[in-house]
């Protein structure tokens, strides 16, 4: 008898260890923020004027883009004005070919891009 007792008082009642738990439509319903920064593809394009990138207008409002961008590739990073425009792909980015050239990249590269 003095078992049983023992084994009752050692049990926790659950219910107020999942009373700390939130539901999950609590969770759900959490607005998420758009990501700082997504790896693109950026094209040389010489008719892109220096220290601007063109970015597709989708891109720029998932990532809340006001007006300039930073690119960082192997530890180095520039930081560009940003122009939207309709038409381009989402992984795709122009850029001036001497913005490149600053950064060591060649076309088609695989860059950060980061929200300023």
């Amino acid at each position: 008898m003095s078992q049983d007792n023992s084994q009752n008082e050692k049990k926790v009642d659950i219910k107020s260890l999942v009373s700390v738990i939130p539901p999950a439509s609590a969770l759900k319903n959490r607005e998420r923020e758009p990501p700082k920064e997504k790896r693109v593809k950026v094209r040389k394009k010489p008719e892109v004027d220096e220290g601007t990138i063109i970015i597709s207008n989708k891109l720029v409002s998932q990532m809340n883009i006001k007006n300039e961008v930073e690119i960082s590739v192997k530890g180095k990073r520039l930081r560009l004005k940003v122009i939207s425009q309709d038409g381009l792909q989402d992984i795709e980015v122009w850029a001036n070919p001497s913005d490149m050239l600053k950064l060591g990249l060649e076309d088609n590269s695989t860059v950060t891009l980061r929200v300023v």
